[in-house]
C-alpha cells in the first residue's frame, strides 16, 4: 500500500490574526516536533488530516511530511483540534517517528461476535475502547480484536484476552476490563408483582 504524503510549507506568522487569515485561505496551522530536531511551525491543507483520521489506521497512520525545501520526514498525527460547531479541523500537532524504534501506542479494540448474554436479553458494556501496546510504528495494527461470543450474564473480558500480533507487547494493565455483560433489568411492574406475591405469601 502506498504511503500517504502530505505537503506543507513553513509558517512564520503566529497569533490569532495570522491563523485566522491562514484558515480563510484554505490552510490550517500545524506543528511538527520530536526526534533530534526542534519543533517547526507549518501550514497545510486540512483535507489531508481529515483523510488520515478517517482511514483504517486513523491517527496511527504513518505518512510522509513533505516540507518545501526539506527532506521528507516520517510522521504521525499526535493531536488535532476541531471547531466545536462544524467540526472543521483548526490545528494539527504532528510527531516525527523512527520506523525502527519501539514506542507505546493506543490501538482501538474491536469486539468480535455477539455475546450470548446479549442474545438472551442482556446488555453489553463496552468499557475500554482502546489499549496501549509497545511496538515499532509500522507494526501498529488497525485494531485489536477480542472474541466475546461466549460472554453470558455477569461475564467480563479483560485486556489479557486480546491475542496480540507478532512483535507487539501489551502495555495496558492485563486486568483492565474491556467489556462486561449485564443481565436484563427487571421491569418496574414485574418488581411490583413480585413484591405483591411475596406480601401474600407472608399474610398466608
Amino acid at each position: 500500500m502506498t504511503q500517504p504524503s502530505v505537503p506543507a510549507t513553513p509558517r512564520t506568522a503566529f497569533g490569532k490574526g495570522p491563523n485566522r487569515r491562514l484558515r480563510a485561505s484554505g490552510k490550517i496551522p500545524a506543528v511538527v516536533y520530536g526526534g533530534s530536531k526542534g519543533p517547526v511551525a507549518l501550514s497545510l491543507a486540512p483535507g489531508h488530516i481529515v483523510e488520515i483520521v478517517r482511514s483504517a489506521r486513523g491517527v496511527n497512520t504513518i505518512f510522509a511530511l513533505d516540507v518545501a525545501g526539506e527532506a521528507s520526514e516520517q510522521v504521525m498525527i499526535h493531536d488535532y483540534q476541531l471547531h466545536p460547531l462544524d467540526h472543521a479541523v483548526l490545528h494539527a500537532d504532528l510527531m516525527r517517528v523512527d520506523p525502527e524504534r519501539e514506542a507505546e501506542w493506543r490501538v482501538p479494540v474491536r469486539l468480535v461476535g455477539s455475546a450470548r448474554g446479549v442474545r438472551r436479553g442482556g446488555h453489553l458494556d463496552f468499557i475500554t475502547r482502546s489499549l496501549a501496546v509497545i511496538c515499532r510504528p509500522h507494526d501498529i495494527p488497525e485494531n485489536l480484536p477480542i472474541e466475546i461470543s461466549a460472554l453470558d450474564y455477569g461475564d467480563t473480558v479483560r485486556a489479557s484476552a486480546v491475542e496480540l500480533p507478532p512483535r507487539l507487547t501489551l502495555a495496558s494493565d492485563p486486568d483492565v476490563v474491556v467489556a462486561h455483560v449485564a443481565a436484563p433489568k427487571v421491569k418496574a411492574d414485574e418488581e411490583e408483582e413480585g413484591a405483591e406475591e411475596l406480601e401474600e405469601d407472608v399474610i398466608d
